[in-house]
């Protein structure tokens, strides 16, 4: 039931609002009514949420009865969304959209509340509730509201606001919805599960046994910052990313007596913040949510209260009437969080842009001594893998494979085109060089958008100079559920998908093999909405496929392999990686390569790739010409220098003809082309 797709109990599409939510304070009181313990007793504002420039907050009229206001930051306009002498609790913004829970025409000795929202930008009021019960806790996402029922181990609700749905979301207590996901307090047992919307998928997140429970819990849709406490009132705080299913919760504090009890925690899209003991004094301290590293923030005065955390800026006021706020993009060294550890590097200069981007480990890490003989690093049940060949290093090196992710959340390749994460990032660190590759094995989640783009999936490796990720390889046929590839030194690898669309491919009978050839940055297209299938294929265009599909090196040698492709051509260092693989020979030392390509002259230059692969060395010559060509009416038209290739090429049916007739000596289309290249990659195991 993610918005903006079909939900099981509404066929309703609905726009994603991207705005992001935080929940402020919200604690159960042991009557069933909720209270914000920080500024409870506090007569003026109370039970402030914060959503980018919208804040709603309590605040007592002239009748002492608390009215829910709202104010945009931006122009400054602030609105009293309530009027009604019925009492109000827990309001809760996101985007232009605040709820809130209210007595309503409920008596007050009545444990029942209504769920209210409003439109702030309308000003339009709804009571969303359609029966009466002891609701409380409202959260949006600008598209629904979740609430639940504080009865039995509780129920939760869902409420769509475009259509008015409503529907029974099952056992759960404090859910808090963000991004089409609600993260809720399990009803029988301390620890915390997930609810995807869209698919209606549940996991469990955090699960704890004996007297150890989750006290609160602050979630974004994608991180979950909560405060775990033990049989002993022991407590400590801890972070856990919900968009990698491989991804444990991390330590931002060890555990320990006493400490602030749900003074404060808020979190955003890049920070969260949360109060905290720090030898006796209480202390802010500030988590970056890309690297989890934690470091303290400067002391606000004393009877300020916190409001939560809006873009970069975490919000407070020493006044009701006039909001202040600390700056989080600041820059200052931070403090590893316990239970992380940094990989080796130079920590940032205050004040200054780091040249490497250091990534933290976050997770699990196997580490060993290799030999001279080889050996096998793994992580949590196999889901990473890394297989060390007998002669990688040449004595014993250190070794180790970890669960990591870079400072920069930026996920881009090279060429600057979007990249998606299936899961986690991996550390790889040696400290000796690599002398041979080595295989490294990722799982992926068995999950869309990876299941049915399987194909698309690759291993990249991070490169902080530049912060981009570079493509090395992805096998997934060779394991089920894995994306392999060669690494020949220390990095940061992920496996991602890097989502390539063309407009006029849809229904093309070429389209997979072009989408799969551009999710792996072997093909473009021609202005990056459009592939032109139609257009014809050059010589040297054709030779930049093989050499990346091939994952040549290019190649720029002092003197040109042939004279009509110079150092100043745009293809001579593929061309030149090419000639030093033996897949192109050029004629009487010229190459000619805006020359379009021929069928056979295609047909060619993929039999020599396959050679000099040598997966298969001898068996392009198994096939005799003529019996290879018979099947075609016009085989014999065929240059004699190409018959054996063409022959070849047709036996292991990497190009088809048409009807009967190869064609031999028409012009290659880049649909053609990407075909074959397709079907090279199957050939030789590459996909």
């Amino acid at each position: 039931m993610r918005f903006g797709r079909k939900r099981k109990f509404s066929q309703t599409i609905v726009a994603v609002v991207a705005a992001v939510s935080m929940l402020v304070g919200l604690l159960p009181s042991a009557g069933g009514t909720m209270q914000v313990s920080a500024a409870a007793a506090d007569p003026g504002r109370t039970d402030y949420s914060v959503s980018g420039e919208r804040l709603v907050w309590l605040e007592a009229d002239s009748g002492g009865v608390k009215q829910v206001h709202a104010l945009n930051q931006t122009n400054g306009a602030s609105t009293v969304l309530t009027s009604s002498s019925s009492a109000k609790d827990a309001p809760y913004v996101d985007g232009t959209v605040a709820v809130w829970a209210d007595k309503g025409s409920e008596a007050e000795s009545s444990l029942n509340w209504d769920i209210y929202s409003a439109d702030l930008v309308t000003g339009t009021k709804t009571k969303l509730n359609k029966q009466s019960g002891q609701y409380g806790n409202p959260t949006t996402d600008g598209v629904g509201v979740v609430w639940y029922e504080r009865k039995n181990y509780g129920s939760m609700i869902y409420h769509e606001l475009a259509t008015g749905v409503e529907a029974d979301l099952g056992e759960g207590r404090f859910p808090v919805l963000a991004d089409g996901n609600v993260v809720y307090k399990n009803a029988r047992d301390g620890g915390l599960s997930l609810l995807n919307l869209s698919s209606g998928v549940r996991r469990a997140l955090v699960s704890l046994g004996g007297a150890n429970f989750v006290d609160w819990f602050v979630f974004n849709g994608s991180h979950v910052l909560f405060k775990q406490t033990n049989g002993a009132s022991e407590s400590k705080y801890v972070l856990l990313n919900i968009k990698d299913l491989t991804a444990q919760p991390v330590d931002l504090t060890e555990l320990k007596a006493g400490g602030t009890q749900y003074a404060f925690m808020s979190i955003a899209k890049g920070h969260a913040v949360f109060q905290d003991e720090v030898d006796g004094k209480t202390t802010l301290q500030q988590v970056n949510l890309s690297t989890y590293a934690v470091q303290s923030l400067p002391a606000i005065e004393a009877g300020a209260k916190l409001i939560g955390i809006s873009g970069d800026k975490l919000l407070y006021s020493k006044k009701d009437d006039y909001i202040e706020s600390l700056d989080l993009k600041k820059d200052t060294t931070p403090t590893p969080s316990p239970g992380t550890t940094p990989s080796p590097g130079t920590a940032p200069n205050p004040g200054s842009t780091p040249e490497v981007t250091v990534p933290v480990v976050t997770g699990a890490k196997d580490s060993q001594s290799i030999g001279s003989a080889g050996g096998t690093l793994s992580v949590m049940d196999g889901w990473a893998r890394l297989e060390i060949s007998a002669g990688t290093f040449p004595e014993n090196t250190k070794v180790s494979l970890a669960q990591a992710e870079p400072e920069t959340a930026v996920l881009l390749d090279q060429s600057g085109k979007k990249l998606q994460k299936a899961g986690s990032a991996w550390q790889v660190q040696a400290s000796a060089p690599f002398q041979i590759p080595a295989k490294l094995a990722v799982r992926y989640p068995k999950e869309e958008p990876w299941t049915s783009g399987r194909e698309k999936l690759g291993i990249y490796s991070y490169d902080p100079a530049k912060s981009a990720w570079t493509y090395i390889g992805g096998v997934t046929a060779a394991e089920d559920g894995y994306v392999q590839a060669k690494i020949t030194a220390s990095g940061l690898y992920a496996v991602m998908l890097r989502q390539a669309d063309f407009k006029d491919m849809s229904g093309h009978w070429a389209q997979q093999a072009v989408e799969v050839l551009a999710a792996r940055g072997i093909v473009d297209g021609m202005n990056g909405t459009t592939f032109a299938p139609k257009g014809i294929l050059t010589r040297a265009e054709f030779t930049k496929l093989l050499t990346a599909a091939l994952q040549l090196k290019p190649i720029q040698p002092e003197t040109p392999t042939f004279r009509d492709v110079t150092a100043a051509n745009w293809s001579y260092t593929y061309v030149e990686a090419a000639a030093a693989a033996g897949i192109v020979t050029g004629e009487a030392g010229l190459f000619r390569g805006n020359d379009p390509l021929t069928r056979e002259q295609m047909m060619v230059m993929l039999m020599r790739a396959i050679r000099s692969t040598e997966v298969t060395p001898d068996s392009a010559n198994n096939v005799k010409p003529a019996a290879g060509l018979s099947a075609f009416k016009d085989g014999g038209s065929v240059s004699s220098w190409a018959r054996e290739s063409v022959a070849a090429a047709a036996e292991r049916k990497l190009v088809q003809g048409n009807g009967q007739l190869l064609k031999p000596k028409d012009s290659s289309t880049r649909a053609e082309a990407a075909m074959v290249m397709y079907k090279l990659l199957a050939e030789l195991k590459f996909l």
